[in-house]
């Protein structure tokens, strides 16, 4: 790492912050063809790891130069106003802009449970270090925050320091925990709550709810989330994997699912419900494709979510483009509906804008959303914290690109939190409901490996 071309980004940062009177972001980024993003997380089981497709993009990043949180309905318009504000006027060296990464809840006004407390309403951080591979290779990026008062010598050496700790992670000798405890909901429980469900949604108060399932692991060791990125990644097939770490706190899943995507002003998603288990042979496999792709229920439920995104997007985007059916996108343990939607964003709309008015969607809160989110609140009994939130990055031109936070786990010392949800629609079978959440459940406890057990609780 060259630490002149450091000193004279942070000395050009400090010029604007004291002409300015404000803190400004300093970026120096060069290519690193010899680092792993992947390697580097499992090494150092800190910061965040991302690996995303459609573009493709891996992210490391490690320590934390910046954090804004922001909490109520209006989160994301303020850390839109705050993100905007600090990036303006940053020092650039390189071509790559400042990148920040996070989260939020799923429902601010849920009282949140203590194993969530770490992650906040909103919470974002720009990473000190930031190491990522894309089509133009493996580039790694310093950022700092520069004050009119930062001595940008000083911040050299400390940059210059946590690099030294980027490439030479702590030795670990993690193992595997064993499970004390499995608590979770005795089916006829849950299955009873999906019979709540459809009861309102026969007297006509709803036309679909997402109820999830919270299961609980208590361990005998923490579990080594570099070991269970690694293995996700090994057999990650169309899901994007994320982790972001607070405290000693890990939010981490491979979901099915991209909220929305924002690459110069050109918006993609998806809409993406009902769902299918997979064949142990290709021929049972396209055989149970088939019969889900000619499921009347199934295409209901998936049509609500198409309609209903792009109703969401109706005054913020131009040339909406759907396709006319949904294809099959097949994971390791379950295949979805699937339906490609693309937009152009309006110059006066952000891709946070999009952000609020897609979440929660269909495929995660229900219809009408407002009343699917109260049901949800009263009748589900556990907070879902970040699990089927956002959680994505933003940077200073506008793009970004967030995940729904689908086939997830909250990792804290001596404890597993899993979960796992489904579409309650008319004609919805509770034990059916049930089996499809073990499908789901099964993928992230198998990279865990905490295996089904008897429920305890």
């Amino acid at each position: 790492m060259n630490a002149a071309a450091l000193l004279k980004v942070f000395e050009t940062a400090r010029q604007r912050a004291v002409q300015h009177q404000r803190p400004v972001i300093a970026v120096s980024a060069h290519p690193a063809p010899t680092l792993a993003p992947l390697a580097l997380y499992a090494a150092h089981r800190q910061g965040f790891f991302w690996c995303a497709h459609s573009p493709d993009l891996t992210m490391f990043g490690l320590g934390c130069a910046w954090q804004i949180e922001t909490t109520g309905p209006q989160r994301m318009a303020e850390l839109d106003r705050q993100w905007s504000a600090l990036c303006a006027d940053a020092a650039v060296d390189g071509p790559y802009s400042p990148l920040l990464l996070g989260g939020m809840r799923f429902d601010e006004q849920q009282p949140c449970a203590p194993h969530w407390a770490p992650f906040g309403d909103a919470s974002f951080q720009l990473a000190h270090w930031l190491l990522s591979e894309d089509i133009n290779g493996r580039w790694l990026r310093c950022q700092r925050v520069v004050k009119p008062d930062s001595d940008p010598a000083a911040l050299t050496r400390e940059s210059l320091a946590a690099y030294e700790q980027l490439l030479n992670p702590p030795a670990s000798a993690a193992t595997a925990p064993g499970v004390i405890q499995r608590n979770a909901l005795p089916s006829h429980q849950w299955q009873a709550k999906v019979d709540t469900a459809l009861q309102a949604i026969t007297r006509g108060d709803l036309n679909k709810v997402v109820l999830a399932r919270h299961i609980k692991y208590q361990l005998d060791s923490t579990l080594d989330s570099g070991a269970v990125i690694q293995r996700l990644h090994a057999r990650r097939n169309a899901s994007h994997l994320f982790a972001l770490h607070r405290d000693e706190h890990c939010f981490m899943g491979a979901t099915p699912e991209r909220l929305l995507s924002c690459q110069e002003g050109r918006l993609t998603t998806h809409a993406l419900a009902g769902s299918a288990r997979r064949g142990i042979t290709a021929d049972e496999d396209h055989a149970i494709g088939e019969r889900l792709l000619a499921d009347r229920k199934e295409q209901h439920e998936h049509q609500l979510v198409v309609q209903t995104i792009t109703l969401a997007l109706e005054g913020k985007v131009s040339d909406l483009q759907t396709a006319s059916c949904p294809d099959l996108l097949k994971l390791a343990t379950v295949q979805h509906l699937s339906t490609p939607i693309a937009a152009q964003l309006n110059p006066d709309k952000r891709l946070l804008d999009g952000i609020q008015a897609l979440h929660p969607t269909p495929a995660v809160g229900g219809l009408p959303r407002a009343t699917a989110t109260s049901f949800i609140r009263r009748h589900e009994g556990f907070d879902r914290g970040w699990y089927a939130a956002p959680v994505g990055w933003l940077d200073s031109k506008g793009n970004g690109d967030f995940l729904v936070a689908l086939r997830s786990a909250l990792i804290t010392p001596q404890h597993c939190h899993l979960f796992a949800g489904c579409g309650i629609v008319h004609g919805s079978w509770p034990a059916d409901e049930y089996e499809e959440t073990q499908i789901k459940l099964a993928s992230m406890e198998h990279a865990l490996l905490l295996f089904p057990h008897r429920s305890i609780t």
